[in-house]
């Protein structure tokens, strides 16, 4: 947990930051890969656990426009994080790892573009600290944003899911080798140990 956390903290805005192009306020990063790879390899509590402490490290580092930024994206991730952990539930019947990886990003994407929807629709016209009220964003204006900052949500996790999956089989097969009797089951159950 650990480790996640403070990989994420190193990715916040210093790796990897480009401009989303329909919407240059917005920024795609990497360091939300590392919050999702923990709850998918350490489960519900884990990744919230990370997604909390990696909020903090945000407001600390990088709040973005707002102080209250990284509270909404932590609210974000959590959404996503129901979105994910619901498909993985479906997981038996889902059968293989591609349709479960596609069924959980389009799970996850939606659930956080859903809840931000709803978020940035009461906050945006607030005023500052907790929206942008204050430097012109009025009521009328809302619905224009959340088609580009929902296209954002979406869009940022049609990445960051598919590669946290990616390296949760590539941790999980590093683990099974090091374990080394073979037995996926065992192999499995020392993986969970192991981290």
């Amino acid at each position: 947990m650990a480790l996640l956390c403070a990989i994420s903290a190193l990715l916040d805005g210093k790796v990897f930051s480009l401009p989303v192009p329909f919407a240059t306020f917005l920024y795609y990063e990497l360091w939300e890969i590392p919050v999702v790879l923990g709850l998918l390899i350490l489960g519900f509590w884990g990744g919230t656990t990370i997604a909390v402490v990696n909020a903090g490290v945000l407001e600390v580092v990088n709040q973005g426009s707002l102080p209250t930024g990284p509270v909404y994206n932590l609210v974000a991730e959590l959404a996503m994080f129901l979105g994910i952990v619901a498909t993985m539930r479906l997981g038996g019947v889902l059968g293989k790892r591609f349709k479960l990886t596609a069924v959980a990003t389009v799970a996850g994407a939606s659930a956080r573009t859903a809840a931000m929807t709803v978020v940035n629709y009461v906050v945006l016209p607030l005023p500052y600290p907790l929206g942008f009220g204050t430097f012109g964003v009025t009521p009328a204006e809302v619905p224009a944003y959340l088609v580009l900052i929902g296209a954002f949500n979406f869009t940022l996790a049609l990445y960051t899911i598919p590669a946290a999956f990616g390296l949760q089989k590539a941790v999980s097969q590093t683990a099974r080798l090091q374990l080394g009797d073979g037995s996926e089951q065992e192999s499995a159950e020392g993986a969970k140990r192991l981290l």
